[in-house]
């Protein structure tokens, strides 16, 4: 299996994805919406802190954000940045910059998330990085998803603390120190990145099973994109996001990592995995490989890749293999 670069768990990119911004919501839970316009509006450097629990223990990462003129770059073992005139770059591991994403391939808006979702007003919450912050919450049917502290005087999304079905917190992301009002200059635009940045996809042109216009948990598909033999279908329930990748080849359990809790996706085996930015589940059916990739609660994306089509294997069954063997033994007698 040829891994994709959705499969790579990087912080840095978890946190473009969380910070920078993205296709409105029609409706849905307005803190998000006013951090991300003023992530795009405020000039700042800080210090992040992302932790994510994986299994029993929680993983931490720190990392530079830098912020101008409405680009984002955060630094880590990766290098990310988010700008309207870009789009999105990566350089991974000390190489050459490559396109992620382009502004002329952004998907349509977010469908409206106000129905499934519910947001508390803001009220006085604690200083994060030495600053006040006013704190809401997101719930789905009463049951705590978020809190979320955006800072008093700027709006910028100062920490998000996300919790499973049980309560207990599973990811957060906390500025540990910021300074507002620097850089003056915005981050360099890197020239001439290779062009890897996916292509659009008509929706005329993609399968339905491949690709269907809406998931389980209210996920509406937003677009369809290909990179080399790589399908991607972008998905949104107007809060959180959802990448189905698929690509042809076979799902050995060699050609994964060993902390991967074992689930059943639409009737395949396959496995979950936390990383910074939330939830990946990789599976294989019919010669292709899956991978899922969303910031949503965990039990949110294992309902929306269960409920796909069932892809059919490709792999005969017991009774055509019976039935090939006894036309081999009839034929030359016949």
């Amino acid at each position: 299996m040829r891994r994709t670069a959705a499969a790579a768990p990087m912080a840095a990119v978890a946190v473009i994805v969380l910070l920078a911004t993205t296709p409105a919501a029609a409706g849905g839970p307005a803190p998000l919406e006013q951090a991300r316009r003023a992530a795009e509006n405020t000039s700042f450097e800080g210090v992040l802190e992302v932790r994510w629990r994986d299994g029993d223990i929680f993983r931490t990462e720190r990392l530079g954000v830098q912020a101008a003129g409405g680009a984002l770059m955060v630094k880590g073992a990766n290098l990310v940045m988010a700008g309207p005139a870009f789009g999105r770059l990566l350089a991974h591991g000390g190489k050459g910059w490559e396109e992620m994403w382009l502004p002329s391939r952004a998907p349509s808006p977010r469908p409206d998330g106000g129905a499934k979702y519910q947001t508390t007003a803001p009220t006085d919450g604690p200083q994060v990085a030495g600053r006040p912050t006013r704190m809401s919450e997101v719930l789905h049917h009463g049951r705590l998803l978020e809190r979320i502290y955006l800072d008093t005087e700027t709006g910028l999304l100062l920490e998000r603390d996300q919790y499973d079905q049980t309560g207990a917190l599973v990811r957060t992301l906390t500025f540990r120190s910021i300074t507002v009002g620097v850089p003056a200059e915005p981050p360099r635009q890197p020239g001439s990145p290779a062009h890897h940045a996916p292509k659009v996809v008509s929706p005329d042109r993609v399968d339905r099973v491949a690709a269907p216009p809406v998931l389980a948990e209210g996920y509406e598909r937003m677009g369809v994109y290909k990179s080399g033999g790589v399908l991607q279908a972008l998905y949104s329930d107007g809060v959180y996001d959802l990448s189905l990748f698929q690509q042809p080849g076979r799902l050995r359990r060699s050609d994964l990592p060993g902390s991967g809790v074992r689930v059943t996706v639409a009737g395949a085996t396959g496995w979950r995995y936390p990383w910074p930015g939330g939830q990946l589940v990789l599976w294989s059916a019919g010669g292709r490989v899956y991978t899922a990739v969303s910031d949503a609660p965990a039990e949110h994306v294992l309902a929306a890749v269960n409920a796909l089509p069932r892809v059919p294997s490709r792999e005969p069954s017991l009774l055509a293999k019976i039935r090939r063997a006894s036309q081999a033994l009839m034929e030359p007698l016949s």
